[in-house]
């Protein structure tokens, strides 16, 4: 049987906690800091975002280690340590996509620790339970900020035949932030789905076999995740749809000591948020 392990449990405590100060905090005293939101650090990837009157660029190092790879008769996990830096520009909503990827000076940097297990259903069929705490730092407003995430993805995949294979993912999450300095705190449920269609390709790159991909993955954020001052963003649910094409190799690289198999370009679009994503592996 399957045990719950104390780092887990101990996620799920610190969850309980946060969304008892969601229902207890007050709105800030401090207008700079207003309507503003760090937990995108754990929900959108590497990109470039337009919302309401911002523009969030990030840069996600998805760091990770494999403890226990997953075998049909065991459980595996690994650690998780996705390092997030971020600039939230205020002003330049409508600034060149190259000036926004290249930014001028730091605002955010955030680092959430976890650990990740994979659980084998069957051949072609993986549930990963995972629970994320951290934080990080606004050097702009001066505030500091804790971050949680937890939940569970599945992944399952099929080989439609020799050149065409398949991947379902679904998942559904926990994200919650509380900031020291304004006492603000906001908390929401995530709802993923996506679908990633690849095929082989006669292409060999770095002497391996190659293949293409598109995907499309849909997210609908519960009960709500109040984010700028849009009625989209405040009282409602939130959908967002995601669609992208990847190329990948059958080995992968490592690129500053990070393995990289896949790489993924997509465009995410959903109530007033609005930008160009990139990624690695279908994110499930």
């Amino acid at each position: 049987m399957f045990r719950c392990p104390a780092i887990l449990r101990a996620g799920l405590l610190l969850a309980l906690l946060t969304v008892a100060m969601t229902a207890q905090s007050e709105e800030g005293d401090l207008d700079d800091l207003v309507n503003v939101s760090y937990i995108h650090a754990a929900i959108f990837g590497t990109g470039t975002y337009a919302l309401n009157n911002r523009r969030v660029t990030m840069l996600k190092i998805p760091f990770s280690w494999k403890q226990r790879p997953a075998t049909p008769d065991s459980v595996g996990w690994r650690w998780l340590a996705p390092v997030v830096l971020g600039y939230d520009d205020l002003s330049k909503v409508d600034s060149d996509i190259i000036e926004a990827l290249l930014p001028d000076k730091l605002v955010t940097l955030s680092a959430m620790p976890g650990v990740e297990f994979i659980y084998p259903v069957n051949e072609s069929w993986y549930l990963k339970p995972f629970v994320e705490i951290g934080g990080g730092r606004d050097f702009s407003a001066e505030e500091n900020f804790a971050l949680t995430q937890l939940g569970v993805r599945s992944l399952s995949r099929w080989d439609l035949n020799e050149r065409w294979a398949f991947r379902l993912g679904a998942a559904l999450r926990w994200a919650a932030e509380y900031q020291f300095r304004s006492e603000d705190s906001t908390a929401f449920g995530i709802v993923d789905i996506g679908g990633d269609l690849r095929r082989s390709v006669p292409w060999r790159i770095f002497d391996q076999p190659t293949n293409v991909g598109a995907y499309y993955i849909y997210q609908r954020f519960l009960p709500r995740w109040t984010f700028g001052e849009s009625d989209d963003w405040n009282g409602r649910a939130i959908e967002l749809h995601e669609f992208g094409l990847s190329l990948g190799v059958e080995r992968g690289r490592r690129i500053l000591g990070i393995p990289v198999k896949r790489v993924r370009v997509g465009y995410k679009k959903g109530g007033q948020l609005q930008g160009w994503t990139i990624g690695t592996e279908f994110p499930f």
